[in-house]
C-alpha cells in the first residue's frame, strides 16, 4: 500500500471508491440532426452567444469600474472571440451542411481554432489561448442541454479527485453526497475550502502524484494526518475503522437530533454558527447554536454565477430568518475578495492579474454601489422576519465605514411605502481584518455598534501570507495574538460587543488563546459546534485569563502553542 501526501484543507477522515473527474474534458454528444432540425440547432447557438456575450459585458463594467481600461480590455479579447464572425460561419457550416448536432460543430471549430494558434509563434496569438479557452467554456455551459457536460457527476457516493475545485463544483458534490476531496491546487483561505469544513467533507489539497489516483479503486483520505492511503487492504481498514467510525457519528451530531443546551461557565461564552447556506441552519440542532455570528452572502451568487436582484435576494434573506426561528443572524455584505471573484466571474485570463490582490470586501461594493444598495434594501426589507445584524467586510479606513453609513441610511429611505416596513434598528458592525484598520479601532469603534474579527485574513495582512499558502498555524504567531489583544481592549473601552469567526476559533488550541484574551464570542462551522462547546463548558475562564500577559508577550508560535497545550493538559488531567 502507498501513502501520498497533502495539505489539509478541512479535516476528517472517510474511505470510499475514487471519482476521478478530469476538468475541461467535456463528454460531448456526437450526431447527426435532421434537415428540418438545423435551424433549432441555429437558434439555440446564437441564444447561448447573447447569454455569454451579456455575462461578458457585465463582467466588463465590474472590473472597468474597480481596476482600469487596460484590464478591462483582458474582457474585450473575450468578447471579440465570442463574437468572431468566421468562428460563427464555421459552426453553421458544420451544422447546415453535415448536420452535425450544435455542441459537436462548436466544439469542433474552436479546438481547430485552439490547435491552430498553440502552433504560431506569435506571443499575441498564444495568450488569446486563454481566452478562447473561457469563452468555449462559457458557451457550453448554455449550449449543454444536460449540466453533465460542465459538472461532476458521481455515479455513488464516492471520494472526487481532480486537478482543482471551484465552489460550484463543491455545491453540486456535496449534494450529491460526496465522501471526501481530493486535488492538485488549493488553499486553506479558498472559498472551495470554507464550504468543505462547512459541509463537514474531509479536503486535502497539494497532491502532486495526481495520475497514481487515476486508476486507483479505492483510497483512505486521512485528512487530519494529511495523507492518503492507496488500495488499502483489508487489514489496513480494521486498522482505521474506529477513526472512521468516530467521524461519521461526529457528522451523525450535526442533526435534528435535541441537543442538550450549553452549560453554564464561569462567564458566559457564546458559540455561534457559521453558515453559507440555509439548509446549514436547517440541519442543525437549534439547541446547538444560540444564532449566525457569520452568515456568508456572496455564495448566493456563487450558486448561480451572477448577483441576484433584489427580490431573489429578499426570498432567500427571509428564508435564511425564518429557518433561524428568531435566533439573530449577522450577515456579512458581499465579500468580493480575489479568490472569490474569481470563482463568480469564471474568467482564467484575470488570475495572474496581481492588480486584483487587493480589490475586494467592502471596497469592491463601494466602486459598485449599485450592487451594495440592492443587497441592502433585500436584506431591511427581510428583517420583519427576524432578528438581524449587518456587518461590511475587509474594512482598510473610517472613510469605507462612513461612505457605507451613509449608503445604508440611504437605501433605507428610498425603501419608502412600497415594500413592508424594515426593523426600526438594526445593527452594524465592521470585520476587523487588515492592518489599517488595527490602528483606526477607537474611531471605528464610535461608529458601529459591534466588531467581528476574521483571523484568516487578519493573518493573511499582518504575515503577508499569500492567499492559497497554508495557514493552518499562522494564527498561532505572536503579531496575531498582540492584534487580537488589541482588538477586544478597543471593544471592551468603548463598551461594543467583539465576536470571532474565522478558523482559529474552530481549533480547540486556538479558542483557548482567544478565550484567555477575554473573547466570549466565537462563530465556528456547524461541524466544530460539539468540540467547542464541550471545551468552553469544561473551562475555568479565570484561571485561563492568567495566560493573557505570557500570550501576548511571547517570542514565537511555538511558546505560544505550548503554553495553550500544556494548559490544556493540566486541564484535563488536574492533579
Amino acid at each position: 500500500m502507498k501513502i501520498l501526501k497533502a495539505t489539509r484543507i478541512a479535516p476528517g477522515i472517510v474511505s470510499g471508491p475514487v471519482f476521478f473527474f478530469e476538468r475541461n474534458k467535456w463528454p460531448i454528444p456526437r450526431y447527426l440532426v435532421a434537415s428540418g432540425e438545423t435551424e433549432r440547432e441555429l437558434r439555440r447557438f446564437q441564444e447561448a452567444i447573447a447569454k455569454a456575450d451579456q455575462e461578458l459585458n457585465q463582467v466588463r463594467g465590474l472590473v472597468l469600474s474597480g481596476l482600469s481600461k487596460e484590464h478591462a480590455l483582458l474582457i474585450d479579447a473575450q468578447l471579440m472571440a465570442l463574437r468572431d464572425t468566421d468562428l460563427h460561419r464555421a459552426v453553421e457550416t458544420l451544422v447546415c451542411q453535415r448536420r452535425y448536432n450544435i455542441l459537436r460543430a462548436y466544439v469542433e471549430v474552436m479546438t481547430r481554432y485552439a490547435k491552430t494558434l498553440a502552433e504560431t509563434v506569435n506571443a499575441y496569438h498564444q495568450e488569446r489561448l486563454v481566452d478562447l479557452h473561457d469563452v468555449m467554456k462559457r458557451v457550453i455551459h448554455h449550449l449543454s442541454v444536460k449540466r453533465d457536460y460542465t459538472i461532476p457527476r458521481l455515479r455513488e457516493p464516492a471520494i472526487f479527485v481532480s486537478e482543482r475545485l471551484s465552489p460550484t463544483d463543491l455545491i453540486n458534490l456535496h449534494n450529491q453526497r460526496a465522501l471526501g476531496i481530493v486535488t492538485q491546487v488549493g488553499g486553506v483561505d479558498s472559498h472551495a475550502g470554507i464550504l468543505a469544513r462547512a459541509f463537514n467533507l474531509p479536503y486535502v489539497s497539494g497532491l502532486l502524484e495526481m495520475e497514481e489516483l487515476r486508476n486507483c479503486p479505492r483510497i483512505i483520505l486521512d485528512a487530519d494526518e494529511e495523507a492518503v492511503h492507496l488500495n488499502p487492504s483489508r487489514e489496513t481498514e480494521l486498522t482505521f475503522s474506529s477513526r472512521l467510525q468516530a467521524f461519521r457519528q461526529t457528522k451523525e451530531q450535526i442533526s435534528f437530533q435535541e441537543a442538550p443546551p450549553l452549560p453554564m461557565v464561569t462567564e458566559k461564552v457564546e458559540v455561534l454558527m457559521n453558515a453559507s447556506f440555509v439548509t446549514e441552519i436547517e440541519a442543525v440542532a437549534p439547541t446547538l447554536f444560540p444564532g449566525i455570528g457569520l452568515f456568508r452572502t456572496e455564495f448566493l451568487c456563487l450558486e448561480r454565477n451572477a448577483i441576484p436582484d433584489e427580490q431573489i435576494q429578499y426570498r432567500a434573506y427571509s428564508k435564511i430568518l425564518n429557518a433561524a426561528r428568531g435566533k439573530i443572524v449577522t450577515f456579512r455584505t458581499f465579500d468580493f475578495g480575489r479568490e472569490k471573484l474569481f470563482a463568480l466571474l469564471n474568467i482564467e485570463a484575470l488570475q495572474k492579474e496581481s492588480a486584483l490582490d487587493n480589490w475586494g470586501g467592502i471596497g469592491f461594493c463601494l466602486d459598485n454601489p449599485e450592487i451594495l444598495i440592492t443587497q441592502l434594501r433585500a436584506l431591511f426589507r427581510a428583517s420583519r422576519h427576524g432578528a438581524m445584524q449587518i456587518m461590511i467586510p475587509l474594512v482598510t479606513g473610517i472613510d469605507q465605514i462612513r461612505a457605507t453609513l451613509a449608503i445604508t441610511e440611504a437605501a433605507r429611505a428610498n425603501l419608502g411605502k412600497t415594500v413592508a416596513p424594515a426593523s426600526a434598528k438594526i445593527p452594524f458592525g465592521i470585520m476587523v481584518e487588515t492592518d489599517t484598520i488595527l490602528e483606526q479601532l477607537d474611531a471605528a469603534a464610535k461608529l458601529v455598534d459591534f466588531f467581528s474579527v476574521g483571523t484568516n485574513d487578519l493573518a493573511l495582512f499582518l504575515l503577508g501570507s499569500r492567499r492559497d499558502a497554508t495557514l493552518v498555524k499562522n494564527y498561532y504567531h505572536p503579531l496575531i495574538f498582540r492584534a487580537l489583544d488589541k482588538i477586544i481592549t478597543a471593544g471592551q473601552r468603548h463598551n461594543i460587543p467583539v465576536t470571532v469567526c474565522g478558523e482559529m476559533a474552530a481549533d480547540p488550541f486556538g479558542a483557548l488563546g482567544l478565550l484567555a484574551l477575554g473573547y466570549h464570542s466565537l462563530s465556528i462551522n456547524a461541524n466544530a459546534l460539539p468540540t467547542i462547546r464541550e471545551l468552553a463548558s469544561s473551562l475555568d475562564l479565570h484561571a485561563l485569563g492568567q495566560l493573557r500577559t505570557a500570550l501576548i508577550e511571547a517570542a514565537d508560535a511555538i511558546s505560544i502553542y505550548n503554553l495553550l497545550k500544556d494548559f490544556r493538559n493540566r486541564a484535563s488531567h488536574p492533579d
